[in-house]
């Protein structure tokens, strides 16, 4: 029993440590010990949602594909897996139905998941400006993708105290919505509520990303008032 144990904490040591790799901004340092960790524990919940987070980061859709398979196994009941298939397929061409299927089902079990609305919402975006869709499909995916947004709007706004994150989220759907003076708000509201919150919980990815669209959006309102 006590050896149970003692792997059961050794486990819980090396998704920590590799969690906080990855949120110090090193992100293929973290992927480079994450996958033969996995190797070693293939069954490991923590850290396949770990690996998926990474490989989104990276881009490794091909990668991510196949872990976000791994987690659905391993999980099939949390929206994390479908979430992740969703987003390894929305930019692959003829795929996105597929992709859309995905981020469905991860929404049945968990409706609030804001970034499974949001990239919802850009695959139905990329499938309105196909091209090769006749004008009254196309137009139904604009809807939805419209529908998915006004969620995302109205879930933060309703919130107490969000987080960084769920900031974040809602200044890059003002920023879809071409509410660029609502984004800029939201995005100084995410810096805020990073630098507020405990360390542990600090991605600095994202707050890259944070910043990085912030200079975007605010580039974009200089362009209104040159």
């Amino acid at each position: 029993m006590g050896t149970a144990e003692n792997k059961k904490e050794g486990n819980n040591n090396t998704y920590e440590s590799l969690k906080t790799l990855y949120y110090s901004g090193k992100v293929k340092p973290s992927l480079n010990k994450i996958i033969p960790a996995l190797e070693e524990e293939p069954k490991n919940l923590d850290l396949t949602l770990l690996a998926c987070q990474v490989l989104e980061r990276a881009k490794d859709f091909d990668r991510l594909a196949t872990y976000a398979d791994a987690l659905i196994k391993l999980s099939p009941e949390t929206s994390d897996g479908y979430y992740y298939k969703g987003v390894a397929l929305q930019f692959v061409k003829g795929k996105e139905q597929e992709a859309v299927k995905n981020f469905n089902t991860a929404l049945e079990i968990d409706p609030e998941n804001l970034l499974c609305l949001k990239s919802k919402a850009t695959t139905h975006l990329l499938l309105f400006k196909d091209f090769d869709l006749p004008i009254k499909f196309a137009d139904k995916h604009r809807v939805k993708a419209e529908t998915c947004l006004l969620k995302v709007i109205e879930l933060v706004e309703q919130k107490e105290n969000p987080s960084y994150k769920e900031y974040f989220v809602l200044a890059e759907v003002n920023m879809m919505v071409e509410q660029a003076l609502n984004a800029k708000m939201y995005y100084l509201k995410a810096v805020n509520e990073y630098e507020a919150a405990d360390e542990s919980e600090q991605d600095k990815n994202i707050y890259k990303d944070i910043l990085k669209a912030q200079k975007k959006c605010i580039k974009q309102l200089e362009k209104f008032t040159e």
